[in-house]
């Protein structure tokens, strides 16, 4: 396998996985949303309900720092390809947050 097949391979395997994961995101989202309004529409769900939504949202918080993983991944790798001369359709920049808030740009292929 050529470096060029195998980054083409790797570009398609690492864009699926992180719209995957967004995906995943979403759905855990509207998990989140009908535990909500389950726990408003039972009477006495309230206290029962509180556990399960907490669990739902770490899950959501763990999925959000495998999202930034991947995106780091991503980085590394559109930096190798530039280091071997390899071409990607990446686009020149992505925005990501760290953990203060404050925003750091960091490359990423596509």
């Amino acid at each position: 396998m050529t470096p060029e097949i195998a980054s083409m391979r790797i570009a398609r395997n690492i864009k699926l996985v992180e719209d995957d994961l967004d995906e995943l995101l979403a759905k855990a989202g509207e998990l989140l949303a009908e535990l909500a309004r389950a726990r408003v529409a039972t009477i006495g769900a309230a206290v029962h309900g509180q556990r399960p939504m907490a669990r739902v949202a770490a899950m959501q918080k763990s999925l959000i720092e495998a999202r930034s993983e991947i995106v780091r991944a991503h980085n590394d790798l559109s930096k190798l390809a530039e280091t071997m001369d390899i071409p990607t359709d990446c686009p020149d920049q992505a925005h990501l947050a760290d953990d203060t808030g404050a925003g750091r740009d960091i490359a990423v292929a596509a």
